[in-house]
């Protein structure tokens, strides 16, 4: 089965991959963030050792005032520049803990957002892995858009794969989070439960976005027969000329049974010029 990914003529939209400046640019999530300058921990002894005993205790100091800071604050814009300081303490076990607790609790979508994508870093721990699942049904789009995103880390897994696809079978409505769920999962195209939740994905008519990415993957598929299947009957149901002439390009390079019927059937409706002059 390949894998390849070369798109050829058949331009697909992707959207590429979020940066936390853009991921947290939506509707709902509209207030800026301001910059924040980065905390600087200074060492006051040049041994390493000596270090250790003094620099250590002042993070522990400073994280503890972040913290503090973050918990009286009550402008949001504020407690969300916040949590970039505690980027800085990811290696104390009391900014995971904290980091947690606003994934989970916070009232303010951008600083559930921001603790999700910092969280992705210790996706291996098992309650955090646990935790970001349920952030796939958090009522914020932002939120769940970096759900998805550090679940792919471990794509490898089926039971994040499981996740993602009932994600996208069933509770998922965000477009663009429907986008990136088809994208994680196509690095799993081998899967007959990634290949059955695109084509039932296809037959609910998305948007032409949606079709493209989805078609684009699913043409990548060698020597499945249900995929040739598929693909000689939806042809004559897709009304769009550039996504139809992606397809008979496919259907002729099958060759089979399946897609020599479907093409000589096509050509004695198609209207396409281009599509005429391929058939012929």
């Amino acid at each position: 089965m390949s894998k390849k990914r070369a798109k050829d003529d058949f331009e697909i939209k992707i959207v590429d991959t979020p940066e936390i400046s853009d991921a947290f640019e939506s509707d709902e999530d509209a207030e800026e963030i301001e910059e924040t300058e980065e905390i600087q921990i200074i060492d006051i002894l040049e041994k390493e050792e000596e270090s250790e005993i003094v620099v250590e205790p002042k993070g522990i100091l400073e994280l503890q005032r972040i913290l503090h800071e973050f918990e009286s604050t009550t402008r949001n814009k504020d407690r969300a520049s916040l949590i970039d300081k505690l980027t800085d303490y990811l290696t104390y076990e009391e900014t995971v803990s904290a980091l947690k607790d606003i994934a989970i609790n916070d009232k303010y979508p951008l600083c559930r957002a921001k603790a999700v994508s910092f969280l992705s870093e210790f996706m291996m721990e098992r309650e955090v892995k646990d935790l970001v699942i349920r952030k796939l049904r958090d009522s914020s789009q932002t939120v769940r858009l970096w759900a998805v995103w550090s679940l792919r880390a471990l794509i490898e897994e089926e039971e994040v794969q499981e996740v993602l696809i009932r994600q996208l079978r069933h509770y998922e409505k965000s477009k663009r989070i429907k986008l990136w769920l088809v994208r994680s999962l196509s690095d799993k195209i081998e899967n007959p439960s990634v290949i059955d939740v695109f084509l039932q994905s296809l037959k609910r008519r998305p948007d032409k976005e949606m079709r493209k990415l989805i078609l684009y993957y699913i043409m990548q598929i060698q020597g499945n027969q249900d995929i040739s299947y598929f693909l000689s009957t939806y042809v004559h149901k897709e009304n769009d000329k550039e996504i139809r002439l992606e397809i008979v390009k496919k259907l002729l390079e099958m060759n089979n049974s399946d897609s020599r019927y479907a093409l000589q059937k096509l050509k004695r409706n198609e209207r396409n010029q281009e599509i005429i002059t391929l058939l012929s």
